[in-house]
């Protein structure tokens, strides 16, 4: 598994403010890929890749409400 840890320039945060913040991402070298990113504000956005193709997005404001929660399946 291998992971890294970054900082990013300002972009659009889900909550619609431009700040910079913290990237995450981890691969287990078998196709999962998770990546976080982590804005100055609080809000957040995930994503898994899973072997299979199949993909989970999460997307959360600084507040803790959920703005987007969507899988899509792979094959």
């Amino acid at each position: 598994m291998t992971a890294t840890i970054t900082t990013f320039e300002a972009r659009m945060a889900p909550c619609g403010r431009h700040l910079p913040g913290e990237q995450f991402v981890s691969e287990d070298l078998q196709g999962l890929v998770t990546e976080d990113l982590r804005f100055e504000c609080g809000c957040q956005t995930h994503r898994e890749e899973y072997h299979d193709g199949s993909v989970h997005h999460l997307v959360v404001n600084h507040h803790g409400k959920v703005m987007v929660d969507e899988e899509f399946r792979g094959e």
